[in-house]
């Protein structure tokens, strides 16, 4: 069973030990705190990729060696 409660500046819920597993609820809590910090988080929507790409270009150019000879680059 779950019950949700909305009072005046909170959400409150509850669940049933029995209705999920505890990895799940685990899994709902991560997933629910990381949702309040993507909502508070100040990152544009393309700052995540640029980040991804610095964070693979610094990658590459620290491993390339390691798959294309030194001769061939």
């Amino acid at each position: 069973m779950m019950a949700i409660e909305k009072p005046t500046t909170e959400l409150r819920g509850s669940i049933s030990h029995a209705a999920t597993p505890p990895q799940q609820q685990g899994d709902l809590f991560d997933w629910l705190r990381l949702e309040e910090m993507t909502q508070r988080s100040r990152l544009t929507k393309a700052a995540p990729d640029r980040m991804a790409n610095e964070i693979k270009a610094g990658w590459w150019a620290a491993n390339k060696n390691r798959f294309i000879p030194t001769s061939e680059q």
